[in-house]
């Protein structure tokens, strides 16, 4: 974090880039790169003012960094540190997600943090020699650890690093504050010899030595310091010396409170950062551990006050580990949005003009812009295509083609084998996918409730973890569905549009409506039956207490309800036969 081992840093490096490279290569002007301008992306500064007040100030909780995907969160915590001037830890927990086995989690923490290569070569040295011992004794000798106790251990021994670093940057900036005092102080008195002589009442007592006069004469050294060489004789006093000595005085303690003050700050300043990336990433092993050991690691840091602890996820839901390792302290949400469209249009066409592209946009550019919406990455990647010379159209059709490919793929699945290990059912995503196109945001619990979910949640959060969706939360409790980002609802409605791969999936989805409803038929049946037995077996004394009554309210319920199943399975038929039509044109 330092750069003490970095030979960029060393000042022969330094000397020699300032003498050779920098006078042969233009300098790299990486301001574009900056993310989006705040005068143009206003939703942007409510989340950055967040983070700076968070900075600015020594922590007592984490700063929960959440909001869509592509949304320009890392760029813009980045950013924030960047300008700060600030030290930064950086843990990408999606690149650890990616390790195939425990070994390289380690081995990627390990890198992350700087702990490389020590600690995997002790590690694999550990197994090597639990494998040994069980060769040889039959046991483990109990040297190597688990998943958990080794990740502790890395994030242990960073935690202490991260300590020294406090204590070195605050060391620094102390003795930096302490020489910038002695060199204001040495011009005060400069200032103060200046006017002393000026009014006449200076006097340096080593000239009575020269002089043959006073004890100095007789010692041949005094005990006056060299910088109190300013001798102010009383009577010779008038109200402007007594001015500024008293100015003096209060000099003295302005610069007191001053350097209180200062210090202060410093203890903040000199604070390192943790960011830590893509928390609540899942993996497809369903590994948990890594996500439990850093919401403890994170805890410790703050209620420590090691660091300052900024945790980035998609997902608001990520956080329910971070609020258990920190019960006494309620997290410091930070929420990122995408813009809304006038932010979004004006962004693009400052962007553009950078670019060089003068000419004024047109309505039908406009339009197509206004289908991106306001996620970021859409409008980078639409910017970086009109800077290789597409159109704005073609480069809009061409978003949008891609996203439809990747929906296709991610959402359906290849083939029926693909299809089957998604945690979802294509009935499910159709369902939700062809209401959306329709509306711009749906009632979560009337989706949740009706077919084909049927109160089942965990097919909807997986779509929210996929970025099919997105779910807002009203008083801490699901309430709307949106589309992932604002492209998707155009992109639903090209699928929806599509008449060979809309009959494919109103085909599939009917088919299980209509075995739902035969299974209603058949349970109504067989209900049927029973009563008419039971009827038969009851007596006429018993009818007239009303037990006919009864068994014949629950006839017309299952009647009705077997009417209303057979009328779905009928509508449903002949919706197929139709259909089965579309698809035999389009062969």
């Amino acid at each position: 974090m330092l750069n003490w081992l970095d030979l960029r840093e060393s000042t022969v490096y330094k000397w020699l880039r300032t003498q050779a490279i920098d006078r042969f290569v233009f300098a790299v002007d990486d301001s574009g790169d900056t993310g989006p301008d705040q005068d143009v992306w206003k939703e942007r500064q409510a989340a950055e003012t967040a983070v700076r007040s968070y900075l600015a100030d020594l922590p007592t909780t984490i700063a929960f960094v959440h909001g869509p995907q592509g949304s320009g969160k890392s760029r813009m915590v980045s950013s924030v540190i960047r300008d700060t001037g600030r030290k930064a830890l950086v843990i990408d927990c999606a690149e650890l997600m990616k390790a195939p086995s425990d070994t390289r989690m380690v081995a990627a923490l390990a890198q992350q943090t700087g702990y490389r290569p020590i600690f995997t070569f002790l590690n694999s040295l550990n197994n090597m020699v639990d494998i040994a011992s069980v060769g040889v004794i039959g046991q483990k000798a109990g040297l190597s650890s688990t998943l958990q106790d080794q990740l502790k251990q890395i994030l242990e021994v960073v935690g202490t690093a991260l300590k020294n670093v406090n204590h070195h940057l605050r060391t620094s900036a102390i003795e930096n504050i302490k020489a910038e005092h002695r060199a204001e102080a040495r011009r005060e008195y400069e200032i103060r010899v200046q006017e002393t002589i000026r009014r006449g009442l200076w006097h340096d007592p080593r000239l009575d030595a020269v002089a043959g006069i006073g004890i100095m004469s007789e010692l041949g050294v005094g005990d006056e310091p060299l910088n109190g060489l300013v001798i102010l004789s009383n009577k010779n006093m008038d109200a402007g010396a007594l001015g500024l000595e008293e100015k003096r005085r209060i000099s003295e303690n302005e610069l007191a409170r001053r350097e209180r003050s200062i210090e202060e700050a410093q203890a903040v300043e000199s604070l390192p950062v943790v960011v830590i990336k893509n928390y609540g990433a899942r993996s497809r092993t369903g590994r948990q551990e890594l996500q439990e050991v850093l919401s403890q690691w994170a805890a410790t840091l703050v209620e420590s006050q090691i660091a300052n602890v900024i945790v980035i996820s998609d997902n608001r839901e990520n956080a329910k580990l971070l609020a258990r390792a920190l019960p006494s302290k309620p997290l410091n949400f930070i929420s990122l949005s995408d813009a809304d469209a006038p932010s979004a249009l004006s962004f693009v066409k400052k962007r553009l003009r950078d670019a060089g592209f003068t000419s004024e946009l047109t309505l039908e550019q406009t339009a197509c812009i206004e289908r991106l919406g306001g996620r970021a990455s859409d409008l980078e990647s639409l910017i970086h295509k009109v800077r290789s010379g597409q159109g704005v159209e073609d480069a809009v059709e061409d978003i949008i083609s891609r996203a439809i490919s990747e929906l296709q793929k991610n959402a359906f699945g290849e083939d029926t084998d693909d299809a089957k290990m998604l945690p979802w059912s294509r009935e499910q995503v159709w369902t939700v996918l062809k209401k959306l196109s329709r509306k711009q945001e749906l009632p979560y619990y009337d989706v949740l409730m009706d077919f084909p979910f049927k109160g089942d949640e965990n097919p909807l959060r997986a779509m929210e973890h996929a970025e099919l969706i997105s779910v807002v939360t009203s008083s801490g409790r699901p309430s709307i569905i949106r589309p992932g980002k604002p492209v998707l609802k155009y992109v639903f409605q090209r699928l929806v549009n599509d008449p060979v791969f809309r009959a494919t999936q109103d085909l599939a989805l009917n088919e299980k409506v209509i075995s739902g409803a035969e299974s209603t038929v058949k349970s109504c049946e067989g209900e049927l039956i029973t009563l008419q037995e039971i009827t038969k077996e009851e007596s006429w004394l018993q009818g007239l207490w009303g037990r006919h009554k009864v068994s014949a309210e629950r006839e017309k319920y299952l009647l009705g309800k077997m009417y209303s199943a057979q009328q779905k399975i009928q509508a449903l038929e002949k919706q197929n036969a139709e259909l089965k039509k579309i698809l035999a044109r389009q062969a």
